[in-house]
């Protein structure tokens, strides 16, 4: 995997906890699902985060950082 720095500078440092969040329809509407979790690096198409001790990588068109 080929990590890249985000020129916006939006991409949290390594080891810095993220809050992630992703909108999905169902059949009463749109429900949101959240994650907490560390961030490990990304690339143009995906997060790299870890998760309850497990590496997992996620889809950054369908998650994004969670705003408070």
């Amino acid at each position: 995997m080929t990590t890249f720095e985000s020129p916006t500078g939006n991409v949290p440092k390594p080891g810095q906890d993220v809050h992630l969040v992703r909108w999905i329809r169902s059949a009463d509407g749109w429900t949101s699902e959240t994650l907490l979790c560390t961030y490990r690096g990304c690339t143009r198409d995906q997060w790299l985060v870890d998760s309850h001790g497990e590496q997992v990588v996620l889809a950054r068109d369908e998650w994004s950082e969670f705003a408070f």
